[in-house]
């Protein structure tokens, strides 16, 4: 049975047929322009807001020249527009003008793309022509040596099987000449290093014209170049500060694309378990795939949603085999633009001749959205795995050949961007803003020391290619979690997700903590096993319920689903929402809806889970084990460094500040496992003093300020820890000199 595809319709214009030449009209935009990735750069541009240095006009004067800069409110640029329009605000009949550029040297390597935006109208009564007939047209050519020769940019190699285009209309509104035209691209990448010139020529007959003429804006040249960013960031402490090392991306290369479809796309699809293409090597040597290329689409410019599975197959018998590489859950997916994922760490080998596929799952998790395919490329190479099966796109979808896949593998290349250095990014939340930290000059500096982190906080960063004056995307994001220096963590679970858990629609799960009077609560954190497609909902409530349950919601807040992660994640309540609980008991508790996470379950059952099936029903306990729901608490100026937990008490420290040994006493009110250990500023274990069952009663450890090596620590604020039944406790040490 033929598969769901959802087919995205063109408003395509008659080819109509003009002497020598071909009339195309604007096309309709239904997809909207793909975005600019970061390796495509601008290599020029010319904006028409000071004027127009260099470009000139033929002829030069007279009433065949209309060409001029002038005001434009609505212009891209924003206020400025070359124009071809006279006094009146319309054309001049019988005319020829032509706008022509300055000299302009090519990229030496990379795609290459021309484009300009363009806005008008104008009308003739012989639209459309025939063959005996004039009309009003307007044309974009090239000339590869520098005004010697003109060919058409429809045809800009001068194929004599090409076809030379001429576009009896305008858009309406401001739009980019290549998404509004059939037959018009704007590719020139043959030109690579060439000095190049363009001209832009509007003509009309000698009837009364009709319309406003023609406007051009923000005329650019686009290169496409290689930029790999950094891989493998990582970050760790060291006493005070946060160390980061990374790789650095090759240089010297360009990429080359293998792929089968034409791009010519006409309908996305969603439904399969996988997608996949055939990439065959041409060569008579085995060739590294360095990359997986692919390319959704979403309806109405939304943002693509969900995070997609990257696959490499081996080939057997025509059909996708064995999986020999996978990239869970990539991120940062352009709406209708390629996007790259960097496969160099897997090894794929394609054998001399041979075949790898190259594989996409998990493409939507909405109904507006899929992979783009084509209906129109001539060797079909795409699959669909339904059930298990895999079988040709086209026998599973009515009319499709290929879809958005593609393979990248590198060249050497003297003239791509060489590599530079390094810049270094840093932010408190996962979604950013990341700022820019750090400018490191030299491409074999790899590593960078952080001395001001913030404690208190999850610090992530990221770390970008310079390559000359150009960036690449960032590397993968690291993190590291200075939130518990400042606050103690209250929990009952033993941190290891057993299973899945969740209730349902409209129901709750809630977690009840027990802590210091007057204890404020600035976290919670909550483990997930998998993120859901909307916002987390956290709710505060107070105890103060029947037989101490859930009772008065103290606050409500929500925790953005693009600031959401799988494991732990720490989720600070609004600072000017601090909840304050005066007698330390309290619960908190996550509220479940369509597209909810999916939250984790410890199945060790502490007897602190209580749940709620319906949003105003009553609350009953959690059989099956503990939620893995934990608080970050505080007691600010009610205790500053003391605080009486249970299970232990009078938690002290003499002397404090200290010089060589400090004495760290306290009260067992159970025998059970307990750990003390000391943290330097930023988090790094310094000394374990005891990690054993101690007894009932009181204890007292010394510390003589040395760490686990005996190497004497320096002078500053260090934290000693104590950990029992669940419960953390932690106070400050001062060393002096």
């Amino acid at each position: 049975m033929k598969k769901q595809l959802i087919t995205v319709l063109f408003l395509v214009a008659a080819v109509l047929l003009l002497a020598d030449v071909t009339a195309r009209t604007a096309q309709g935009e239904s997809f909207r322009r793909p975005s600019r990735s970061r390796t495509e750069v601008i290599a020029y541009q010319e904006t028409f807001e000071t004027g127009a240095t260099g470009w000139t006009f033929s002829p030069t004067s007279g009433t065949n020249q209309l060409w001029h800069v002038d005001t434009v409110n609505d212009a891209p640029s924003p206020t400025h527009a070359m124009v071809n329009q006279n006094a009146s605000g319309t054309y001049n009949p019988s005319m020829l003008n032509y706008l022509i550029s300055p000299s302009i040297t090519l990229p030496l390597s990379g795609g290459i793309k021309a484009d300009l935006m363009m806005k008008g109208n104008f009308d003739d009564p012989n639209n459309p022509p025939t063959s005996a007939a004039v009309t009003d047209y307007w044309y974009w050519d090239i000339s590869p040596d520098n005004g010697l020769h003109w060919y058409r940019m429809s045809n800009p190699y001068n194929d004599p099987n090409g076809i030379n285009y001429v576009f009896i209309d305008a858009p309406s509104e401001w739009s980019f000449v290549t998404e509004s035209y059939t037959g018009l691209d704007g590719l020139i990448s043959d030109y690579a290093g060439y000095t190049v010139k363009f001209r832009i020529c509007f003509k009309s007959d000698a009837d009364t014209p009709i319309g406003t003429g023609i406007m051009i804006d923000n005329f650019t040249i686009y290169n496409d170049v290689f930029l790999p960013p950094p891989t493998n960031l990582t970050a760790t402490l060291d006493e005070e500060n946060v160390d980061l090392a990374w790789t650095a991306p090759p240089s010297g290369f360009s990429t080359e694309t293998i792929t089968s479809t034409n791009s010519d796309w006409t309908s996305y699809v969603s439904d399969a378990e996988s997608y996949a293409m055939k990439i065959v090597n041409p060569f008579d040597a085995p060739l590294q795939l360095h990359g997986v290329k692919f390319m959704l689409y979403r309806q109405n410019s939304a943002p693509i949603s969900g995070n997609p599975n990257i696959h490499v197959y081996s080939e057997a018998g025509g059909f996708p085999d064995l999986e020999i590489a996978t990239v869970m859950g990539v991120t940062n997916i352009p709406n209708w633009s390629w996007k790259e994922v960097d496969i160099t760490s897997f090894n794929v080998m394609i054998p001399a001749n041979g075949a790898v596929f190259v594989g996409i799952s998990n493409v939507s998790d909405v109904d507006d959205q899929g992979l783009l395919c084509d209906s129109t490329s001539t060797v079909p190479n795409s699959f669909a795995l339904f059930e298990g099966i895999w079988d040709t796109l086209g026998n599973t979808y009515d009319g499709l050949s290929n879809c958005a896949l593609a393979g990248t593998y590198w060249v050497d290349d003297p003239f791509a961007p060489v590599l530079t250095g390094f810049k270094v990014y840093h932010s408190l939340t996962m979604a950013g803003p990341f700022d820019l930290i750090n400018t490191i000059v030299g491409g074999t500096n790899v590593s960078y020391e952080h001395t001001t982190p913030v404690a208190g906080q999850v610090n992530y960063y990221y770390v970008t290619g310079v390559f000359d004056t150009y960036e690449s995307e960032p590397s993968n994001v690291v993190s590291i979690d200075l939130i518990g220096l400042l606050y103690t963590e209250i929990f009952n679970d033993d941190g290891t997700s057993d299973q899945n858990f969740n209730l349902g629609a409209s129901a709750s799960s809630a977690v009840k903590f027990v802590t210091d009077p007057n204890a404020e609560i600035f976290y919670s954190k909550v483990y997930l096993n998998a993120v859901g497609n909307s916002a987390l909902i956290i709710r505060i409530y107070d105890a103060d319920g029947t037989g101490g349950l859930p009772g008065t919601m103290l606050l409500q807040y929500t925790a953005a689903v693009n600031t959401l992660a799988p494991g732990w994640n720490n989720l600070p309540l609004p600072l000017a929402n601090i909840v304050v609980d005066p007698d330390g008991v309290f619960y908190i508790a996550v509220v479940e809806y369509a597209s909810a996470p999916t939250f984790a379950l410890d199945t060790n059952n502490t007897g602190h889970s209580w749940k709620r099936l319906t949003s105003s029903g009553a609350w009953t306990p959690i059989t099956e084990g503990d939620v893995m729901i934990r608080a970050l608490v505080s007691w600010g100026s009610a205790s500053d460094d003391y605080v009486d937990i249970t299970p232990v008490s009078n938690l002290n420290s003499y002397p404090n500040p200290f010089v060589q040994q400090t004495d760290i006493s306290f009260d067992l009110k159970q025998p059970g496992p307990v750990s003390v250990n000391i943290y330097n500023l930023k988090g790094q274990l310094v000394r374990c003093l005891t990690d054993q069952n101690l007894g009932k009663g009181s204890h007292v450890l010394s510390w003589d300020g040395k760490d686990d090596k005996g190497a004497t620590i320096s002078a500053g604020l260090y934290f000693c820890r104590i950990t029992s039944d669940g419960v953390s406790q932690t106070r400050k040490l001062v060393r002096t000199r």
